[in-house]
């Protein structure tokens, strides 16, 4: 399962029902890249609880500047089309595991 790119034109639709985890991340982003396997793995597991969609920041501008997206990778949790929380940085699979467990259970 593949995650799904998102742009600026279609970002609102794409955030706003349910929980989505929203990766933005640029081509030389070489912590975006590591990243990548981790929340593949993590859409295999959690598809039926979270969405994890990707924004690519050298295409679509808009929405990175909206959220203020200043490092690469970063991460944006919608709820219902709200931003919850933002995180920034690689983070290893366990982490983001637990993570997405504890936005699970609320």
């Amino acid at each position: 399962m593949m995650i799904k790119a998102i742009t600026d034109e279609n970002f609102v639709q794409e955030t706003s029902q349910g929980i989505i985890l929203v990766e933005f991340w640029a081509e030389w982003c070489s912590y975006c890249k590591m990243l990548e396997p981790v929340l593949e793995e993590l859409t295999r597991e959690y598809s039926s609880n979270i969405q994890i969609k990707s924004i690519n920041v050298e295409t679509n501008e808009a929405i990175p500047a909206k959220y203020d997206v200043m490092s690469l990778p970063t991460m944006i949790l919608f709820e219902n089309g709200e931003a919850k929380e933002k995180i920034v940085g690689y983070y290893p699979k366990k982490v983001l595991k637990e993570y997405i467990e504890e936005v699970i259970q609320k």
